[in-house]
């Protein structure tokens, strides 16, 4: 809470391999895991805390060196359901980690615009693939993705959490996503 003079809620946090992000559409609607550990607050949540479209987005990931490099977004919110929980990210995206997700220019890993998916909820922009199968974890993809957090905690399984700066979940201890009204 201290981050950035406080006032964040934590929406995505994984501190190790312990609770699976592989899960369906039903579970990312309402969450899952713990507060204290491993957890996604829930896609409605999210949806009802940034529908007003007026939240930043901090994201950080801990390496196993111990350094913590992050990006913030100064737009971010999600709609509802009846919508696919559609991600509205814009700029400018400020830090030390790199902009993973709005990647302006490239039409085919930008986020923004995008429906969230999961393994029984295709809404990918990719044709007779459903990047959540594929990936084994939940996420606004398009085809399919150059930020990931949700992957697969096991390093040969997890590619490219935040390319191009973190090629491989074998260089993650953590990752935590945030959201702070302005």
């Amino acid at each position: 809470m201290e981050t950035m003079d406080g006032g964040w809620t934590v929406i995505q946090k994984r501190l190790d391999g312990g609770l699976s992000f592989d899960r369906n559409w039903t579970e990312y609607k309402n969450g899952f895991g713990e507060p204290e550990g491993n957890v996604w607050i829930g896609n409605d949540v999210i949806h009802q805390l940034t529908k007003e479209r007026n939240s930043s987005l901090y994201v950080s990931i801990t390496l196993v060196n111990g350094s913590k490099p992050y990006e913030l977004y100064e737009w971010f919110s999600v709609s509802n359901e009846e919508d696919k929980y559609k991600l509205f990210l814009g700029g400018p995206a400020t830090g030390t980690l790199g902009d993973g997700m709005l990647k302006i220019g490239n039409s085919y890993v930008s986020l923004p615009g995008m429906s969230f998916t999961t393994s029984d909820k295709d809404n990918d922009r990719y044709d007779g693939v459903n990047c959540a199968v594929d990936l084994k974890g939940g996420w606004w993809f398009n085809i399919c993705h150059h930020a990931f957090l949700n992957g697969p905690w096991s390093p040969q399984n997890w590619i490219n959490p935040w390319y191009p700066t973190i090629q491989t979940g074998a260089d993650i201890r953590g990752t935590i996503m945030m959201i702070k009204r302005h």
